[in-house]
C-alpha cells in the first residue's frame, strides 16, 4: 500500500487545499482518514453559496417548492457548520451568496434570520473580509453587527432593488475596500427598505483604498476619499438618464481610475492628481454612436483625466470621439503626462477594423513623451485617414446601413 504522503502535510496546506472545493465537499473530507476528520473545524475561509451547492446536489432551481425546500437544507447545513466548527478559530473571510442562477433572485421570506446568524457569526470571530449577495425578495434588514465591527477590512454586497436597508451615515472606520452593487444613492420614495445615504455617503470610512461602485443610481453624489487608491465606476447608468450626472469625486490620492458602460461618467468636479492609470472602457450602441453629443461629452471626461500616464480606451470609445471631428479638431490633446496608449475591444461583440488618424493625434499629440510614447493596437485593427466625411452620399448610406445592422 502505497504511502499517504499528502495527509502528512501541515493542517494549513491541507487546509488551504480543502478551500479550493465547495464546503459541503470540504466537510465531507472526513471520511477521507482520521488525520483529515476534524480539519474543516478550523476553516478560515467559508463560502456558502446557495446555487452553487443546489447545482451540486442536483436541485432544479426552476422549481420554485424544489429551491424553497432546498433552502431549508441549505440554512440547516450552515447552521450545523457554524455550530460545529471551531469557535476558538477567527474566520478570515465568510461569503454568503443568497440568490439562484435562474432569476438571480431567492423568493425565500425566511432568508434574514440565516444572514443575520452567518453576520453575527462572522463579526463574532474577527472576519476580515465579508461578501454577501443578498439578492433576495422580499427585502431584509441589514444586521447592526457588521457596523461595530473592528477587523472587518473587505465588505462587498449585492443586493437587489433596495434588498438591503443600509443605515444613513454607518461608519467602517478600518474598512480598506468597499464593492457596492445596485444600491440608490438618490433615493428619495420613502420606501420603508431604501437606504438614505447622505450626499457624500463614504466619510465614514477614512482609511478606504478601493470603492467599486456597480450599477448604482448615483445622480448628485459625491466621494471624498483621501486614501482612495483604486476607483471603478461599472454600468451605473443602468439607472441613468441622460440628465443625471455626479456632483464631485475627490481623490488625492488616487492612481487608478476605471469607468465602463454606455457613457461616459458625467462629474462636475474630477481631483485626481496622482493618476496614474486611466481606463475608459464604453460600449457604445449604434444609435448612441450617431449622436453627436456623444463626442464632447468623452472629451470632457478625458480632459478630467488629464494626469494619467497609462491610458486603456475602448475601440467604442474611439469611434464616440469619431462621430464629431470638428470637436475634436478644436479640442486640445487631453494626456500631457501619457506614456503608454492601449486601445482594446470593447465588451460586446462588435468589430471595428480601423481607427481614424486625426483621433489618434487628438489622443497623441500632446504627450511630452513625443516619440517614446508607446500605443497598443488590437490585433487585426489598422489607422486610417479616411472617414465617412470622405464618402459619396451613396456610399455613406450604405455605409450607415451595415453598421446599423452590425448593431442589432
Amino acid at each position: 500500500m502505497e504511502e499517504d504522503r499528502m495527509s502528512q502535510l501541515p493542517d494549513a496546506i491541507l487546509q488551504q487545499i480543502i478551500s479550493f472545493i465547495n464546503i459541503k465537499q470540504a466537510v465531507q473530507t472526513t471520511i477521507l482518514s482520521k488525520r483529515w476528520k476534524n480539519l474543516w473545524f478550523s476553516l478560515s475561509d467559508l463560502d456558502f453559496n446557495f446555487n452553487c451547492l443546489a447545482i451540486h446536489s442536483r436541485v432544479n432551481l426552476k422549481n420554485m417548492q424544489a429551491s424553497r425546500d432546498f433552502f431549508h437544507l441549505f440554512a440547516q447545513f450552515v447552521d450545523h457548520f457554524l455550530s460545529h466548527r471551531d469557535h476558538t478559530s477567527t474566520v478570515r473571510k465568510l461569503h454568503l451568496s443568497l440568490m439562484d442562477s435562474d432569476s438571480g433572485l431567492l423568493g425565500i421570506e425566511s432568508v434574514t434570520p440565516l444572514l443575520e446568524k452567518c453576520v453575527d457569526y462572522a463579526i463574532n470571530h474577527g472576519v476580515q473580509a465579508l461578501h454577501l449577495d443578498a439578492l433576495c425578495c422580499p427585502p431584509l434588514r441589514f444586521p447592526d453587527a457588521i457596523f461595530a465591527s473592528k477587523t472587518l477590512r473587505e465588505l462587498k454586497l449585492r443586493q437587489f432593488d433596495n434588498s438591503i436597508y443600509i443605515p444613513k451615515g454607518f461608519s467602517l472606520p478600518h474598512l480598506k475596500t468597499l464593492y457596492l452593487e445596485n444600491f440608490d444613492f438618490m433615493n428619495d420614495d420613502g420606501h420603508e427598505f431604501c437606504s438614505s445615504f447622505s450626499k457624500e455617503p463614504f466619510s465614514g470610512f477614512p482609511e478606504l483604498e478601493k470603492l467599486t461602485l456597480h450599477r448604482c443610481r448615483i445622480s448628485g453624489l459625491v466621494i471624498l476619499g483621501p486614501k482612495l487608491r483604486n476607483l471603478e465606476m461599472i454600468d451605473n447608468e443602468f439607472y441613468w438618464s441622460d440628465s443625471e450626472a455626479m456632483e464631485a469625486i475627490s481623490a488625492p490620492e488616487l492612481t487608478s481610475f476605471r469607468c465602463q458602460g454606455h457613457f461616459p461618467l458625467e462629474c462636475s468636479k474630477l481631483n485626481f492628481p496622482l493618476l496614474e492609470e486611466a481606463c475608459l472602457n464604453l460600449s457604445i450602441r449604434y444609435h448612441i454612436i450617431k449622436d453627436k453629443g456623444i463626442t464632447l461629452k468623452c472629451i470632457r471626461f478625458l480632459q478630467q483625466l488629464g494626469n494619467a500616464k497609462n491610458v486603456t480606451l475602448s475601440l467604442d470609445t474611439i469611434k464616440a470621439l469619431e462621430a464629431d471631428l470638428r470637436v475634436i479638431e478644436q479640442s486640445s490633446s487631453p494626456f500631457p503626462n501619457m506614456k503608454y496608449l492601449k486601445l482594446r475591444r470593447g465588451e460586446g461583440r462588435r468589430e471595428f477594423p480601423t481607427v481614424l488618424q486625426r483621433v489618434m493625434n487628438y489622443l497623441t499629440e500632446g504627450s511630452s513623451c513625443g516619440d517614446s510614447l508607446m500605443v497598443e493596437f488590437p490585433e487585426g485593427v489598422s489607422v486610417v485617414e479616411s472617414d465617412l466625411e470622405d464618402l459619396s452620399d451613396e456610399d455613406s448610406d450604405e455605409l450607415h446601413a451595415q453598421l446599423e445592422h452590425l448593431f442589432e
